[in-house]
């Protein structure tokens, strides 16, 4: 799931950044909502790497509101630094 603001809308003007990752993050929660009944499934979460404002935001998340998840860094070879793999358990 690419979550760069501009895989998401097609037009930010008018936003803030804290507009852009509160969407970016509701997007991310949606996801996870939507994969959370199906153990073992694995999820890419693309962040890019930018100043590690989404990615920080993503393990925050992660480690409060769902420990009961494993995620790691994504196959560096595939996405590069930019990414997050979420496990669902």
């Amino acid at each position: 799931m690419d979550l760069h603001i501009h895989e998401l809308l097609d037009n930010t003007n008018g936003l803030s950044n804290a507009d852009m990752l509160n969407y970016q993050l509701e997007k991310f929660h949606e996801i996870l909502a939507k994969y959370a009944n199906k153990k073992g499934q694995k999820i890419v979460f693309i962040h890019g790497k930018g100043d590690g404002v989404l990615r920080k935001s993503i393990e925050q998340e992660l480690r409060t509101r769902y420990k009961q998840y494993y995620y790691q860094d994504a196959s560096f070879r595939e996405y590069g630094f930019g990414a997050t793999m979420v496990t669902i358990k």
